[in-house]
Order: C-alpha cells, then sequence, then structure tokens
C-alpha cells in the first residue's frame, strides 16, 4: 500500500514553509505545556542510563526540548538538537545546543552523549526504519515520545488545531513573522500544508500498544522498554523508552 507522505519530509520543500510549521506546532506544545508528564519519566530514563545529557533527533524548532529544559527536574541536563533538516530557533543557551550539520537518525553514531530522545518524530518512518532505530540506538537509549493517537477523536482535534485553531492563533506564534501572516490569511499555504502533514501523522502513528511492541520486538538483547501513556485526557502523550541493561 502506497504511504502518505508529510510536506515537511520532503527535501524539495520550501525551507521558508518547513520553519513556519514546525514553528507553529513548537509553540503549540510549549505553550499548552503538553510534554510536561513527560518529565518524571525522562529524568527516570536519565538516571537508569547514568546521563546528564540527552541528543534530540528530529527537533523540529526545539519547542519540546526548550520546554522540558526548562524544568526544575531537569536543571542538570544538557540537550543537543539535531535535525535531517535543522532549523535553529536562534535561541542557543549553555544547556541547549543546536547541532548545525545535518543529521540522519538512521545513521548508526549520531552526535553527541547519552540516550537519544524523539519527540513526535517516530511516526515519520516506516515500520522497517523504527525498527533499525531501535536496533541501532537502543544501547545507547531511544527515548520515543509521541502527541498523537490513530483514533477518530484526535484526528478531529488536529484537523480543528491546524485549521481554525491556525487562523485564530497564527498572530500569536512567536517568532513573529509577517510571511506566517502573508502564508496564512493572504496565499494560505500553511492552511493547505499544516493540517495535511497533521492529519497524514495521526493516520501514521501507531496505538501505544502497538508502538510498545514494536519496540519491544526490535530492541537489542539485554535492553529495558519501558512504556505507557501521560498526560490529561485532551493531550495525552505515549511514552516508550529502550534503556541499556544497568550492567552496559
Amino acid at each position: 500500500m502506497t504511504r502518505l507522505f508529510e510536506f515537511e519530509d520532503l527535501p524539495g520543500f520550501p525551507p521558508l514553509l518547513r520553519r513556519m510549521q514546525v514553528e507553529f506546532i513548537g509553540w503549540l506544545v510549549e505553550r499548552f505545556a503538553v510534554y510536561r508528564p513527560l518529565v518524571p519519566h525522562v529524568r527516570n530514563a536519565l538516571q537508569h542510563c547514568g546521563a546528564r545529557e540527552v541528543t534530540d533527533l528530529g527537533s523540529g524548532n526545539g519547542g519540546p526540548i526548550h520546554y522540558l529544559a526548562g524544568q526544575p527536574e531537569l536543571a542538570s541536563v544538557d540537550f543537543l538538537l539535531t535535525d535531517r533538516f535543522p532549523t535553529p530557533a536562534g535561541t542557543d543557551s549553555d544547556r541547549v545546543r543546536w547541532y548545525a550539520a545535518p543529521v540522519d537518525a538512521l545513521a548508526p553514531d549520531p552526535p553527541g552523549t547519552g540516550p537519544l530522545s524523539m519527540f513526535n518524530a517516530f511516526h515519520h518512518f516506516t515500520s522497517a526504519q523504527q525498527a533499525q532505530l531501535v536496533r541501532l540506538h537502543g544501547r545507547r537509549g531511544l527515548l520515543i515520545h509521541e502527541v498523537l493517537q490513530p483514533n477518530a477523536v484526535v484526528f478531529l482535534k488536529i484537523l480543528f488545531t491546524t485549521t481554525l485553531g491556525q487562523v485564530l492563533l497564527t498572530p500569536f506564534v512567536r517568532p513573529f513573522r509577517w510571511s506566517r501572516l502573508l502564508f496564512t490569511y493572504l496565499l494560505p499555504i500553511n492552511l493547505i500544508t499544516v493540517p495535511w502533514d497533521g492529519l497524514v501523522s495521526v493516520i501514521r502513528v501507531d496505538g501505544p500498544r502497538t508502538l510498545l511492541e514494536r519496540v519491544r520486538q526490535a530492541a537489542p538483547k539485554g535492553c529495558v522498554v519501558l512504556g505507557g501513556v501521560a498526560g490529561s485526557w485532551w493531550a495525552p502523550v505515549t511514552w516508550v523508552h529502550c534503556l541499556p541493561a544497568k550492567n552496559g
């Protein structure tokens, strides 16, 4: 069966449109603290790995990481942001910095140290690629988080958020861009590309049980796989962590 594409995955997708899309999504998850319930799970994973640094794969504009870095429970953790199409937000700090070169998540040795995290990025890969990611990175630690689930309620929620929600919220999205107003209201390309990618993501993503089982099947021998759903009913986040054996 043909796999539906997402615009932001296409190498030819204009960088300006990709930037506006990832900034909109990143602003939403920061503004509404969608990933707040993950903080104790991320902290526990780092304690398990004995690590104080995380390399994030598929970072978008880095919204989730910038939010987590501001939480007191993770105040001693450093974060390295990476992406196949880097979109630095110009907000590097002592603890959050961008890796400037493109990074392929399927490469065997991503930069940085400590476990690797993915926030709403795992579903961009095929089932075979997902298994490859777990096999490649499980022994280093792979922290997978998805804000979507494949059901009608989430589909309608994303449809509303990326259409009417985008129309209402665009003037408040930061960083402010005149181009965002142009491509939302006058030449409404964002009202095509952002809803399309959001709804395709809902179709692509696995439910919590399926995702947990897929990671367990692909996990390297000896790795510990934990997972569940965190957060409130209106924004549940699926998390699955493949962690190295404590004895290395």
